[in-house]
């Protein structure tokens, strides 16, 4: 028995002394649309974090580069500091939606997430107020949903946070899902395309579940 007991006080002493694990850092990326987030649908070639997406960009579109990138210049200095964007498409010609052989709004549904990291949440907060656009996402979006006679829903009741905005129509055959929110040091922009409601609000729902 003395011999169990010393073995168990050795080992307890071992654990003891084990280095800690540290978690991960959450990141952009990390929180982005996961394959998880939009069954059906397969990764666009689209997406990327944003030094890629702005390259991809100056390729194709000298004009569209220089917009998005003075805009995110702009969220730099608001506290930004780095930025996802992730898109899912059901096919090949929903995914062009976003590349320069893109020719109108895609058919078989689309998924297009953009989250981006800011210092701490007070900045994040500050610029979720400021509702600023970039690649395109902001303010704008709401007011299409309004001019369609689509429902904007705001706060708490959205199921995202104080601090957020979510709105649903249907316009010319499609339906549109548009959500924009801020948690902890996070803002989070969001687009569906043809698809479920039901859908569309789980998958932002589970990007707002990884802002921890």
């Amino acid at each position: 028995m003395a011999r169990i007991l010393v073995g168990l006080v050795a080992l307890l002493a071992l654990v003891g002394c084990a280095p800690t694990a540290h978690a991960k850092p959450v990141s952009a990326q990390s929180i982005a649309l996961q394959p998880g987030d939009v069954a059906g649908l397969k990764r666009c070639d689209a997406g990327g974090d944003m030094q890629t997406v702005l390259s991809k960009e100056k390729s194709i579109d000298t004009f569209l580069y220089d917009q998005n990138a003075t805009e995110w210049e702009q969220w730099k200095t608001q506290g930004a500091t780095e930025a996802y964007f992730a898109v899912y498409g059901r096919t090949a010609a929903d995914c062009a939606v976003f590349s320069a052989t893109g020719n109108g709004a895609p058919h078989g549904g689309l998924m297009a997430g953009l989250v981006v990291k800011f210092k701490d949440t007070s900045a994040s907060s500050r610029n979720y107020r400021l509702a600023s656009t970039l690649l395109g996402f902001g303010p704008r979006d709401i007011m299409f949903i309004k001019l369609v006679g689509g429902v904007i829903t705001t706060g708490t009741d959205t199921g995202l946070g104080p601090q957020s905005v979510i709105g649903t129509a249907s316009a010319v055959g499609s339906t549109y899902y548009f959500a924009f929110w801020q948690n902890k040091a996070f803002d989070s922009f969001f687009i569906a395309y043809d698809l479920p409601a039901f859908e569309a609000q789980g998958a932002a729902e589970n990007v707002n579940q990884r802002m921890i």
